[in-house]
């Protein structure tokens, strides 16, 4: 029997192993111009005989059905719905360049005009596979009414990548039941966010949403995304006046027990109204469900020193407006403890501590605002607080809102764990923030054109993601389908049943390497994914349980006089774009052992920034020791295959700034990434390259304007390529 069973093993396996037909799981997803660079990456590139490349035409698509082409994704399977790739225009055979068992890179032809192109690979046996470049790409969308859902009649914001082209037009197609809805852009932001408008009468369902850029024909939409069309939501208008319930409003009168007597009132749902007036307080309040506090032009409300741990606090689905909160030795100013549906709109917030840093670094995390789950909406808001600001688990809007940091704590002063949130147009006067670290991973994040004018304190980081950990690192016992074996040497971290429901799996070195998949289950030793691996890894393979944080966006900010810009590990298919900085600590992207967790960062585009004035000093007497010159930084650090393909591409250095490659000591720490079409001046080089031997792979540096470049003599000549 055992033999049997081994014989039925090898007969089943042989087709798979023998064939070694080119899996493709990531491609260049980044705006690409004709003369810029594609990484293709999968397993067994090396059997990649040629590669042709054509641009699609630019056929009208307006009453046509929509077709798509589905992209390789490093964290699911093709979508077998989608239509095979049409030939492009001209299709031309291109140079293989780097080409190795894992990835491939190519050249957009410098003679093609600006498009969607199609890339078709061509194997040793004559198989034809391929994909498109430039396509859209629709992560995900969000209304006032739901994290991709939306109302009749609702704003809706879309977010992805390749949405605009100048001089193109960009198309949305809504289908249900074979029911085609065409809706107009709106208007658009950039190439990462777009707005269209809900018909009035669309009916209630689950539609399926398609994009298209005005590039590339009938068969270059977006992959649909799932979007619920729902009812919208309604709060209750009955109407209770604080001061029917006795406040008077005139800057003596203790009004707390009248505004206690006024939300009891209103305990089922409607609206507080407090007229004009300046009321005293001395306690805080909770918020019953279904409650929306609005004051008017020239509403103040004066709270008194108050032992309370908050001043407002509620389960979930309440709301304050268009009032001015001052807060003398008060620590909580605003806090959730429910499921979001959180509205703070017009609100001008006052927070002083006076001398009690103490006290005030004692209770750091229930001080401030404190919000979390979805539907959370600060709109038009001044913050000026001595606590911190927690968005955790949240989705939903903060747009034109001014943060400020009174009083003298050095702790981080924001901490942000998104789960599909736009940020944007906000003034951030503070020091340091956190991106969301927990297994729950992070992902669909769009920040744009925040302004951060210093940050002067503790670590100083603009944005960051350090933090989290690992559960387990080390080979592959088996695997089945999407169950995998852990094998029993390998190494785990506070590591118990279901801790890690909801972070990744990644494959980062051996065969299927730089894939990842999202864990649904697991006992001690065997792991359940949401889907099954494209190239499954075998028992050679190393792989991390960490952290996932996925299409995080920051588009179009800027921060002078401050630290870094970095993505610290664990970071997937996230864009830092058109970012300004001056004297800062500059933009890195790192992947890195962290708090026993080997954290991938893959995937990443640093693109079109402007980095000026670059020498960057710490501030005396405070925990930041960096001196040096503001940089974008591709690092790779902690094991093998921990940054694999950063984008560097478009951006423009000045006064000292200049790019740099720091791989720790481990082979393979960087691999595959593209440096491209930058500009640096004033720099002693414009590229230094550090690392010794083979801890570089497949760089490629292509059409740069640096300089000269400062290359460690000591780095393997075949790790990188220069054109």
């Amino acid at each position: 029997m055992q033999r049997l069973f081994f014989l039925a093993t090898i007969i089943f396996s042989l087709p798979v192993f023998a064939q070694h037909t080119p899996q493709l799981f990531q491609v260049t997803t980044a705006a690409t111009a004709p003369g810029q660079t594609v990484l293709i990456r999968g397993e067994y590139m090396d059997q990649v005989a040629k590669i042709e490349v054509g641009r699609l035409a630019d056929e009208r698509v307006d009453n046509t059905t929509p077709s798509y082409v589905s992209l390789p994704a490093a964290d699911h399977l093709p979508d077998p719905k989608s239509s095979k790739i049409s030939a492009g225009e001209r299709m031309m055979a291109v140079d293989k360049i780097q080409q190795n068992e894992q990835s491939v890179k190519v050249i957009i032809p410098a003679t093609f005009q600006q498009g969607v192109y199609c890339v078709r690979m061509t194997d040793n046996k004559g198989s034809v596979s391929g994909f498109y470049v430039n396509v859209p790409i629709v992560n995900w969308v969000i209304s006032d009414d739901g994290y991709n859902a939306a109302a009749a009649g609702d704003v809706l914001r879309i977010q992805g990548k390749n949405l605009f082209r100048k001089g193109g037009k960009g198309q949305v197609m809504l289908i249900n039941a074979g029911k085609t809805i065409p809706v107009k852009v709106d208007s658009v932001y950039d190439d990462y966010s777009v707005k269209v408008n809900i018909p009035t009468t669309i009916q209630q369902g689950k539609y399926q949403l398609f994009y298209h850029n005005g590039s590339g024909g009938k068969t270059a939409w977006s992959a649909p995304l799932s979007i619920n069309i729902v009812n919208k939501e309604l709060w209750k208008t009955q109407v209770y006046n604080v001061k029917t319930y006795g406040a008077k409003g005139d800057g003596s009168q203790d009004d707390t027990e009248a505004f206690k007597r006024t939300l009891s009132a209103a305990g089922d749902g409607g609206i507080v109204n407090i007229p004009a007036g300046n009321y005293v307080l001395s306690d805080g309040f909770n918020i019953p469900t279904g409650v929306m506090i609005k004051g008017q032009k020239g509403t103040v409300l004066n709270f008194k020193p108050v032992s309370a741990q908050t001043l407002f606090s509620g389960s979930d689905h309440f709301g304050i407006t268009d009032l001015s909160i001052q807060a003398g030795r008060a620590f909580g100013i605003i806090m959730n403890s429910g499921n979001g549906h959180v509205i703070l709109e017009r609100l001008t917030v006052l927070q002083d501590i006076g001398n009690a840093v103490s006290e005030l670094d004692s209770k750091w995390n229930k001080t401030g605002i404190q919000l979390k789950g979805p539907g959370i909406r600060l709109r038009d808001c001044v913050f000026k607080s001595a606590g911190m600001f927690s968005f955790i688990g949240v989705s939903g809007f903060i747009q034109r809102c001014r943060f400020e940091k009174t009083g003298g704590s050095l702790k981080t002063y924001m901490k942000i764990h998104p789960q599909g949130l736009i940020f944007e147009d906000c003034h951030k006067q503070t020091n340091g923030y956190g991106y969301g670290a927990t297994v729950n991973e992070s992902y669909d994040l769009y920040e744009a054109r925040n302004i951060t004018p210093f940050n002067y304190i503790n670590d100083r980081e603009v944005m960051t993601l350090d933090g989290g950990s690992g559960g387990y690192f080390g080979k592959v016992g088996s695997v089945s389908g999407n169950s995998i074996t852990l094998a029993a040497d390998g190494k785990t971290f506070q590591w118990a049943a279901n801790k890690w429901i909801g972070g990744g799996l990644f494959i980062i070195d051996g065969k299927g390497a730089g894939q990842f998949r999202r864990i649904v289950k697991h006992t001690m030793d065997r792991i359940e994914l949401d889907e099954p691996f494209l190239v499954p890894p075998d028992t050679g393979s190393e792989i991390s349980i960490t952290t996932i944080r996925d299409h995080l966006y920051f588009v179009n900010n800027s921060a002078t006089d401050a630290g870094a810009y970095q993505f610290y590990g664990s970071a997937q298919n996230c864009v830092i774009a058109g970012l300004k900085m001056q004297r800062s600590a500059g933009i890195v992207g790192k992947g890195s052992y962290l708090n026993y967790g080997r954290q991938p960062n893959w995937y990443i585009d640093i693109v079109n920034c402007e980095l000026s004035d670059g020498t960057y000093t710490p501030q005396l007497d405070q925990k930041d020791r960096f001196r040096g010159e503001q940089q974008i930084n591709i690092i790779g650090s902690g094991y093998t295959g921990l940054n694999i393909g950063s984008l560097v591409r478009g951006n423009v250095l000045s006064g000292k700034s200049y790019i740099r490659v720091s791989p720790g000591g481990e082979i393979n720490d960087v691999q595959d990434a593209i440096i491209e079409g930058n500009k640096v001046s004033g720099a002693k080089n414009g590229l230094a390259i550090y690392g010794v031997g083979r801890v570089i792979s497949n760089l490629f540096i292509h059409d740069n304007q640096f300089g000269t470049m400062d290359i460690h003599k000591a780095l393997k000549a075949e790790a990188y390529q220069v054109r």
